[in-house]
């Protein structure tokens, strides 16, 4: 991890690929008013797909690239999940409002991204790693490859049925909702073990 000295001898690099993760955020906002805006079915899906594929690339590729250039922090390891929660939830929200999956899915998202917050606020103060868990890389996953399902739905749903469209909606509510149960059990455990400790 860098330290604050080392932010400021490599300042460039690190703006650079903090840039590369924050960019998630008008990358989502631009998907969701041409998602919500353009009329012609063909157009909508082309250019939702190229942005979502752009939003999820840098997801994939920040992390590996401040790592090789040796530039991880804590700014980053703080400004990754929120940038990822933020145009997740945007992107999800868009797709909710086009009719693409249930409304209640976004909701779902936004509650499990402020459970987790605050799960980690709890570890942080208690001394516990706050790094991303397994669940929530799994989570990540899923909704990345969901968001591409959901902009197909149009073009398969007349097909295989709308039984597709609450399937998808349903799997990604309950393996969001599920990516949180690991923080709040590492966050309750660190209650306890804290609680222990000075009667040891």
């Amino acid at each position: 991890m860098l330290t604050e000295e080392d932010i400021q001898k490599n300042k460039t690099g690190f703006i650079i690929v903090q840039s590369i993760t924050l960019i998630r955020i008008p990358l989502a906002i631009t998907f969701a008013a041409l998602l919500l805006a353009l009329n012609d079915q063909g157009v909508r899906f082309v250019v939702s797909l190229l942005i979502l594929l752009l939003i999820e690339a840098t997801d994939l590729f920040d992390g590996p690239i401040a790592r090789h250039f040796d530039l991880s922090s804590e700014y980053g390891a703080t400004l990754d999940p929120y940038a990822d929660s933020i145009s997740r939830i945007i992107v999800y929200f868009a797709m909710a409002l086009s009719g693409l999956v249930m409304m209640v899915l976004p909701l779902c998202m936004a509650l499990r991204d402020v459970t987790v917050a605050y799960s980690r606020i709890i570890l942080a103060k208690k001394g516990f790693s706050v790094s991303a868990k397994k669940s929530g890389k799994i989570k990540a996953a899923f909704q990345a490859i969901g968001g591409i399902a959901a902009l197909l739905g149009p073009y398969y749903w007349n097909v295989i049925g709308k039984w597709s469209f609450y399937f998808l909606s349903w799997t990604l509510i309950i393996v969001t909702l599920l990516s949180s149960v690991e923080y709040v059990s590492s966050a309750l455990k660190a209650f306890k073990k804290n609680d222990k400790s000075p009667k040891e």
